[in-house]
């Protein structure tokens, strides 16, 4: 018999613990994000997609043979003034394992992780050959539409 009392006391004090976190966060503010009209800020930190600043680059292959996945592809060719001329800078999405390695060894920041979150597509051919020379190469991620 007094084990039923106590049961009755352990779940009415259950009970009101309950009610008491309830009512603490009835009156909290709301955190909710309204996704897809309303979107958070990443964080500075954030690893998206690489991204490359190209009057920066000096075409010095480090980000290329850093990489663990082998997603990056880099080729030039020197004009007659001896300058360096890219032929083309492709980067696989597919192959990325999103570690930051090619930001990190690039002696001019020329190469980085934007902030861009927001990568679905509907076809494996968008992820792969991406030309990181190409100014809009992110331009359907970075400002999606809602249908």
């Amino acid at each position: 018999m007094i084990k039923y009392f106590i049961n009755i006391v352990a779940g009415a004090i259950s009970l009101m613990k309950g009610l008491f976190v309830t009512f603490k966060n009835l009156f909290s503010k709301a955190v909710t994000v309204q996704y897809p009209t309303q979107k958070l800020q990443m964080t500075e930190r954030y690893r998206g997609l690489v991204d490359l600043r190209i009057e920066k680059c000096i075409k010095c292959y480090m980000c290329v043979k850093i990489c663990p996945t082998a997603c990056l592809a880099l080729a030039h060719k020197e004009t007659a003034e001896k300058k360096k001329e890219f032929v083309y800078f492709k980067y696989n999405m597919e192959l990325c394992c999103f570690c930051g390695l090619c930001d990190q060894v690039c002696p001019t920041q020329a190469i980085y992780l934007n902030q861009i979150y927001e990568i679905a597509v509907y076809g494996r051919d968008k992820l792969r050959d991406i030309d990181l020379l190409n100014t809009e190469k992110y331009g359907e991620w970075a400002h999606p539409t809602v249908k």
